[in-house]
């Protein structure tokens, strides 16, 4: 009988990934130096800092992108460096936040418009979508971000195919991992139910171990 061959999970590698959020690292860049020039920044350079802050928070702390958008204002301690995730599809759980992102957490914090009564962490830049409706960001707008990224850097991934908001988080799960983090702990900051959906990240590099296999033949003799 056919056994059906998992999918792997499809990530990018460091060096990729710094070149695939250049344009909108630059944009920011831009953006926090004129703020710092006392400048009153315009609509789009606040939504620059803000769609860094989220891409770098989802990719550092290996977040759900839905995970990010429906944060709250209490769910984030930059003075501890954590956040929690908030019902999760493994329970809720504290994550903590590496440094190089918090210091666009707090400059996001610092230009984010105080609309009342609005608890979300990342908020809209004009007001609420709808009078008297407050709601997170829609997630589908990173998954176009995510594609304008692709456009504008030339990144895709193996297969030619644009990253999305989730090859962020697959990315730092397998850095991680790359670096000796055992699948328990990916397990707990991933927010897996089960330890099995963990073990695809030790299952992408087997793939490639057999790959390297193939191809790499050094001192082998053939006949």
């Amino acid at each position: 009988m056919k056994r059906n061959k998992k999918k792997l999970v499809k990530f990018l590698e460091v060096d990729e990934l710094k070149r695939y959020e250049e344009p909108l690292l630059n944009k920011a860049k831009n953006a926090i130096e004129n703020e710092e020039r006392n400048e009153k920044l315009s609509p789009t350079e606040k939504i620059a800092i803000r769609d860094f802050a989220v891409i770098s928070l989802v990719y550092s702390c290996a977040l759900r992108i839905s995970e990010a958008c429906k944060l709250e204002l209490d769910d984030i301690d930059l003075d501890k460096k954590t956040l929690i995730v908030i019902d999760g599809k493994g329970g809720d759980r504290t994550v903590s936040i590496p440094e190089p992102a918090i210091k666009i957490l707090r400059k996001w914090i610092e230009v984010r418009p105080n609309w009342n009564n609005n608890p979300y962490f990342f908020t809209n830049i004009k007001g609420t979508t709808r009078p008297g409706k407050i709601r997170p960001l829609n997630s589908k707008y990173y998954n176009q971000l995510c594609n304008r990224l692709a456009e504008q850097s030339g990144v895709l991934l193996r297969d030619g195919n644009k990253p999305h908001p989730h090859t962020l988080r697959h990315s730092r799960a397998m850095e991680l991992y790359d670096n000796g983090v055992t699948l328990d702990i990916l397990q707990a900051l991933l927010g897996h139910s089960q330890l099995s959906t963990t073990q695809i990240y030790a299952e992408v590099r087997n793939e490639k171990i057999i790959d390297a296999q193939q191809k790499v033949v050094g001192g082998i003799s053939t006949i």
